[in-house]
């Protein structure tokens, strides 16, 4: 019996998802110069061919790892800044889900290859991309400055400093973290990674 439309879909959609998690480890692995399309092609298991087929060019992989990236990050801020519950709720699961997506397999790749891109260039090569860094950066700021300013209003985390600065020192602290310790920050505890930024956000417990 031949396959539906629907199937059709799903496994060109699956076959698209192979072929950008096995690039985004080869790109962490060994950057952006480290490999080419035919290696990507063999470590998925399908032709060079099929990679064409859904990506006309290494660089045109490489931009949709760094959409999914960017992606995967704004979209789990954005719905902790809108779910309903308490401004320190919020925050509490803005941390656990934050460190749990840089500690996961896609998550602690997307930081190896943004690493890299900063000794390449790093904002001049993502607008070449077509990235607009300052956007992506704003979108970001806007979901956890949001949470911030509602634990504030709320009376749980301290009002002496205003929420967009608190929200700097937020990536500040994890970007830091996350790209100057690549390796040693997975071993911390998540209760001590936790409370670290707890008292540097100046929450109340």
């Amino acid at each position: 019996m031949p396959r539906s439309n629907t199937q059709n879909k799903q496994m060109r959609a699956e076959s698209r998802q192979k072929i950008l998690e096995t690039a985004r480890r080869l790109f962490a692995e060994r950057g952006y110069d480290g490999c080419n399309v035919s290696e990507i092609a063999r470590e998925a298991g399908m032709s060079q061919g099929n990679i064409y087929w859904y990506f006309s060019s290494k660089e045109e992989i490489f931009r949709a790892v760094l959409v999914d990236g960017f992606e995967v990050l704004g979209t789990m801020m954005a719905e902790v800044a809108a779910q309903p519950g308490s401004g320190l709720e919020k925050l509490e699961y803005l941390l656990e889900r934050y460190i749990a997506l840089g500690r996961e397999q896609g998550g602690d790749e997307f930081i190896a290859i943004m690493t890299a891109l900063l000794g390449l260039g790093g904002v001049s090569r993502l607008a070449a991309l077509g990235f607009d860094t300052a956007q992506i950066g704003a979108d970001y700021h806007q979901s956890v400055s949001a949470i911030l300013g509602q634990a504030q209003a709320e009376g749980a985390v301290e009002p002496g400093v205003d929420a967009n600065l608190l929200t700097v020192f937020f990536f500040s602290f994890f970007n830091g973290l996350m790209m100057m310790y690549p390796r040693e920050w997975k071993d911390i505890p998540v209760a001590f990674i936790r409370e670290a930024a707890v008292r540097l956000l100046g929450a109340r417990k």
